[in-house]
């Protein structure tokens, strides 16, 4: 059985991820824990000798995909902006695409505007901490207090 996509498992509280071989169906929880810091797939190999490609998925929070118009706000230099399409979200973070390329840095302190597509047409104003760029793509993760929910957010993603 040939199957080219990469499937992906979500990692539970305790570092596990349950594996089922694509080729004999065997069924087995397996620690994950040395790849939390690994980016891309990684190669998981079944006892009938079949290795498997797959992403695993460390989240709290599940995103929801998006393509919500927004602006980015850089806090240094100050007033620097841009425009940008939120392409998934979640509770803690999101990522969007900026129109343009921009020089935004890991690490770097940013204040985020969208429009929620609910009826209500939700602005949502985030301050944010980017976590990873790639080309035009920027991860980052809101800077909520410890323990805030977002309500708006939150009714928005199904969460609340």
């Amino acid at each position: 059985m040939s199957n080219n996509s990469i499937k992906k498992l979500y990692v539970d509280d305790a570092g596990m991820v349950t594996f089922l071989c694509p080729k004999c169906g065997d069924s087995r929880k397996q620690s994950v824990v040395k790849y939390r810091d690994h980016i891309g797939s990684a190669r998981m190999s079944c006892i009938c000798g079949y290795d498997s490609e797959v992403k695993l998925e460390f989240r709290k929070f599940f995103r929801t995909d998006t393509e919500l118009e927004g602006l980015y706000y850089r806090t240094t230099p100050e007033g620097h902006w841009g425009k940008m399409i939120v392409r998934n979200l979640s509770m803690v973070g999101c990522r969007f695409e900026m129109i343009r390329k921009d020089p935004l840095a890991e690490g770097e302190e940013i204040n985020l505007q969208f429009t929620l597509d609910n009826p209500r047409s939700s602005i949502i104003r985030k301050k944010a901490v980017v976590s990873e760029v790639e080309g035009r793509y920027v991860g980052c993760k809101f800077c909520d207090p410890p323990g805030y929910i977002d309500s708006e957010l939150g009714f928005y993603l199904r969460i609340s």
